[in-house]
């Protein structure tokens, strides 16, 4: 019976110590468990607060935290109004035109009064490469906001012209025309070239354009620039009329020549694709179109 009885005993003590063994492998792993869920949960936590910064955080206006972008959204801001309540002159001479002649000067002198563009939006960004022509001449900053659309408001003698610039599509050149516009580089400038026979556009952003043709050699117009130049962007495909009616686009005189000079599409036209489309006509498209009827001296 003793030897019985001490058989049980032993027996109980092995099933209770079997027992603690599994009770103590459950409790690891339940700690285990818990503290990869921790770990979890404050990776999950730590991503949230991350993401809810970048998207409500850091900076109220939603623009961009550098502050040489938001310095340059903030002067833009500035000067985003500075044609408002200016109204065209209505002055300017109408010339005859002449016969035979597919471009040239316009008949209808057409000068840019004022021009502004609208604070751009900065929440994102692309970096941009302007050359200074003389190593002297000040450039745009490198980094340009590169979201959403602008407004370009052009005051002529003749009208208002406003276009939507497509600033996400053309980031740099969006930039440039920033840039130059709080400053009125473009104010009192004349558009210089006309062209009524295949290619339909009227040119202009000369800075030297009125003066040339002040003095009597209109030939010189045309040559002018900011005094950097910089590469092509959001260009057509090669198809039949890539550049309708209404676009506003730069022009160049080759690869990575783009300055200032634009030219306003007043009638489908095909070029080669190899000029930046900076935007589009959304009121005073007629204006170019009248000056278009008015010939070429």
């Amino acid at each position: 019976m003793a030897s019985k009885q001490a058989q049980r005993l032993a027996a109980r003590q092995q099933l209770q110590q079997r027992m603690a063994v599994k009770a103590e492998e459950e409790r690891r792993k339940r700690t285990v468990a818990w503290s990869i869920g921790g770990v979890a949960a404050l990776v999950v936590l730590g991503l949230a607060a991350f993401f809810a910064f970048q998207i409500f955080g850091g900076d109220d206006s939603g623009t961009a935290t550098d502050p040489d972008v938001q310095q340059l959204v903030d002067d833009a801001a500035a000067a985003s109004t500075r044609c408002d309540g200016i109204e065209p002159s209505g002055e300017g001479a109408t010339g005859t035109a002449a016969e035979g002649l597919t471009d040239g000067r316009p008949v209808q002198d057409v000068y840019l009064e004022c021009l502004q563009m609208s604070t751009p939006d900065a929440a994102d960004t692309a970096s941009c490469m302007f050359t200074s022509m003389d190593g002297t001449s000040p450039v745009p900053l490198a980094v340009q906001p590169a979201a959403g659309t602008q407004e370009m408001t052009i005051v002529t003698n003749l009208g208002v012209i406003t276009a939507k610039i497509e600033t996400a599509e053309a980031p740099c050149t969006a930039g440039s025309y920033t840039f130059l516009a709080q400053d009125g580089y473009f104010d009192g400038q004349q558009c210089h070239r006309l062209t009524t026979d295949g290619i339909w556009v009227l040119q202009c952003g000369d800075p030297d354009a009125r003066a040339a043709i002040e003095a009597g050699t209109p030939e010189m117009a045309g040559a002018g620039s900011p005094g950097y130049q910089y590469g092509e962007e959001n260009t057509p495909v090669e198809a039949e009329a890539n550049y309708p009616a209404g676009t506003i686009a730069m022009a160049n005189a080759g690869a990575g020549t783009t300055g200032s000079q634009f030219f306003i599409v007043y009638e489908d036209t095909t070029l080669p694709a190899d000029y930046t489309i900076l935007g589009t006509i959304t009121s005073g498209l007629d204006i170019v179109e009248q000056v278009a009827a008015a010939g070429v001296m």
